[in-house]
């Protein structure tokens, strides 16, 4: 017969499992673990210490790699960002789900995401990006119920780099907030975390900057490092205590190259340097561990299979994996061999026109297939320097079949019927290009002798010297520069693309119809080229076939809302308000974030003397982000005319605080000042606009 303490002990424990609460009950576990996700953007995994980097830059990841597994040669399926993310969180190559770089449509829904799969089977899911390049518009952001990308409709309008994306403690901060918010539910969550630190340009900020002065990409992985810390140490800490508990993956979308075989940076090549990334997995502490380390090259699809396994979680997405777990590794369960890890950059394709470059790794060779083959073994050359194509053909020649059939065997589904096959929008690209890419749509290559990308190196790099000169307002170099790669290079779309982009930023119109034409002509279907031609036609009063040009963008794409921008310029010079005013509408149907059109049509309005829906656009252009002085005098006037006069004192300030040498913001703010009885500060603001405009010296005498 139970015992009285064993009957009392049974009642106790039915009170819990009904929920009932009280002293002595402890809340269960989830039944699944909770995932975090962190990708590093542009990290190198030999500037890790768990890689053997002996400079203690990543301490606090080096300790996670101790609670886990490291694999030692993980390898990125394409040297890109965007890319990159959408291979791993589908678990299909970038053949088969069809991003592959920046030109191409975003991800199309019928390829499912980690986020929906674990949206799906009951978790919590938040996302927190700190770049432009993985904005929601790209569609990674389905399946999440917070996507923190933190970049709004006025970023379009930033030119500046730093505007485009946010620290790493920053985005950590939000991290936390989202996790402390939800800290008292019981529902699993998955969590995202990407930083963007290590990307170019390389600014980290202090301390680290004066630490790595002659290494300033080291201090931005030292940095986001600190940042990794905090989180940590959040987790760890009670009441909290998330860490044990919750299945870690760490890794990088890609690696860096710094010099090696001439490159800058990333996405043109597939070597070591930027297609090796690190890649560490800690399971939660219910889970066995066999190994520490693998020397296996395995891919970074793999990452989804693996963290459903080691949640618990089945899926309809596992159908649609394309390579296996890597559970086995880290249990230490029989497994098959693992097969060779694949990668690819279609960048000198699909911007340049040149060969596309596809590589497979296993744990000794390197093999890239390209017009001139290239063979590597890491662990006598990990620099890649002996190309061994020649000496071992057989090698090879067995790799490059395996490549041949990898393509066959995961073959891009053909697009359903209405499918949405467009490129990326127009602004889109812009910003790429403010990201350092050049992010344009070549020509369909005839022929099939291609260009190998190691040939064309210096033309690259001279393209992206020529663009950087232009952004930075240095145009006779830039002409100079350009002027001397298209001797080599007659017929590059680009360099009559850039000559018009330069001549347009010092309003050569003439010149800039010129160089646009040549380039559309060079490539048809390059829409900025015919974009810049509009333009160029336009102010120069070439109203009709500016609005025909536009027509013809227009009727190959409705959604264009930049051309349609353009043509309310156009509307607007000719003097036509009501056709201007029609073409913004449409802008602002299309884009309901773009801060130019609220500006434009709201100074349409001022010219009518509609003020208050005039005080609405401008108002409205503000707060997207939009500080051009003449809007802010503007909004102050449509105030003023309203009687709202301490909201048009504060956009006449505003104005000035944007151009201190406004003159007649400092009148309309002193005749404002007279108004609401402040004559010390009207005098004030007289006195300044006299000093600034001599002409208006009368006009404030004869107020006395």
């Amino acid at each position: 017969m139970p015992s009285l303490r064993a009957l009392l002990r049974s009642a106790f424990l039915l009170l819990c499992a009904l929920g009932l609460s009280f002293a002595g009950c402890r809340k269960s576990p989830p039944s699944h673990p909770n995932v975090i996700l962190i990708t590093v953007d542009t990290l190198r995994a030999d500037r890790l210490g768990a890689y053997g980097h002996a400079g203690g830059l990543t301490p606090s990841v080096d300790a996670l790699a101790l609670d886990g597994v490291v694999f030692e040669r993980g390898i990125s399926q394409v040297p890109l960002t965007w890319p990159s993310h959408a291979a791993i969180f589908t678990g299909t190559y970038p053949f088969h789900n069809g991003v592959q770089d920046f030109t191409g449509q975003p991800l199309s829904p019928r390829f499912r995401t980690l986020a929906e799969t674990f949206q799906s089977n009951g978790y919590s899911t938040a996302a927190v990006v700190s770049s432009f390049v993985l904005d929601r518009g790209w569609g990674l952001a389905r399946g999440f119920d917070s996507y923190d990308d933190a970049f709004a409709g006025q970023e379009f309008l930033q030119k500046n780099i730093s505007l485009v994306e946010r620290p790493a403690g920053e985005s950590v901060d939000h991290a936390i907030a989202w996790l402390d918010a939800r800290s008292k539910s019981t529902q699993p969550f998955f969590l995202w975390l990407h930083l963007y630190d290590p990307h170019s340009p390389y600014n980290p900020p202090e301390p680290f900057r004066s630490q790595y002065a002659e290494k300033p990409y080291d201090g931005e992985i030292a940095y986001a490092d600190s940042q990794l810390a905090r989180l940590f140490s959040w987790l760890k800490q009670q009441p909290h205590d998330l860490y044990g508990g919750t299945v870690f993956v760490f890794l990088s979308d890609h690696g860096e190259s710094l010099g090696e075989h001439g490159e800058r940076e990333h996405g043109f090549f597939v070597y070591d340097s930027t297609v090796h990334v690190p890649l560490i997995v800690k399971p939660a502490r219910s889970t066995p561990r066999a190994a520490q380390r693998v020397s296996d090259a395995v891919e970074t699809i793999q990452v989804g299979p693996t963290v459903l396994d080691l949640a618990g979680l089945t899926d309809p997405i596992q159908k649609q994996f394309q390579a296996p777990s890597l559970l086995p590794f880290i249990t230490g369960q029989p497994h098959a061999p693992q097969r060779a890890a694949y990668s690819e950059t279609m960048y000198p394709a699909n911007s340049f026109g040149w060969s596309a470059l596809r590589g497979l790794q296993t744990s000794r060779y390197h093999y890239i297939d390209a017009p001139r083959q290239e063979l590597y073994e890491h662990p006598s050359d990990p620099a890649e320097k002996t190309n061994l194509a020649e000496k071992d053909p057989a090698v090879a020649s067995r790799m490059r079949e395996q490549i041949t059939q990898l393509l066959a065997t995961y073959a891009a589904p053909a697009a359903p019927d209405g499918g949405n096959a467009t490129g990326a929008s127009p602004e889109v690209l812009e910003k790429l290009r403010s990201l350092g890419y050049v992010a344009y749509k070549a020509p369909a290559a005839s022929g099939s002798k291609l260009a190998d990308p190691k040939d064309k190196l210096s033309t690259y790099e001279d393209v992206l010297r020529a663009t950087d000169l232009i952004s930075a307002g240095n145009f006779p170099a830039a002409r100079a520069l350009l002027a001397r790669l298209e001797h080599a290079e007659p017929n590059l779309y680009l360099i009559p693309f850039l000559l018009g982009e330069a001549a347009s930023h010092n309003a050569q119109w003439k010149e800039a119809e010129k160089q646009f034409g040549r380039a559309a002509a060079l490539n048809p279907g390059f829409d900025q080229a015919r974009m810049g031609l509009a333009r160029a036609l336009g102010l120069q009063g070439k109203a009709a076939p500016a609005r025909d040009l536009i027509g013809t963008l227009l009727a190959e794409n409705s959604g264009n809302f930049r051309a349609w921008y353009l043509l309310a310029q156009i509307e607007a010079a000719q003097r036509d308000a009501r056709a201007s005013r029609a073409a913004l509408d449409k802008v602002l149907t299309l884009q309901p974030n773009f801060a130019p059109a609220f500006r434009d049509r709201g100074l349409l309005s001022v010219a009518e003397a509609t003020y208050v829906s005039a005080s609405e656009d401008l108002s409205r252009a503000a707060e997207l982000g939009l500080r051009d002085p003449a809007p802010l005098n503007s909004l102050g006037i449509c105030y003023s005319r309203m009687n709202r006069l301490d909201d048009a004192a504060a956009n006449y300030r505003r104005a000035i605080e944007a151009d201190p040498s406004f003159a007649q913001a400092h009148l309309n703010l002193g005749f404002v000042y007279e108004r609401l009885n402040q004559p010390a500060l009207a005098k004030q603001e007289y006195a300044s606009a006299c000093r600034l405009d001599r002409r208006l010296c009368e006009l404030i005498a004869n107020r006395k």
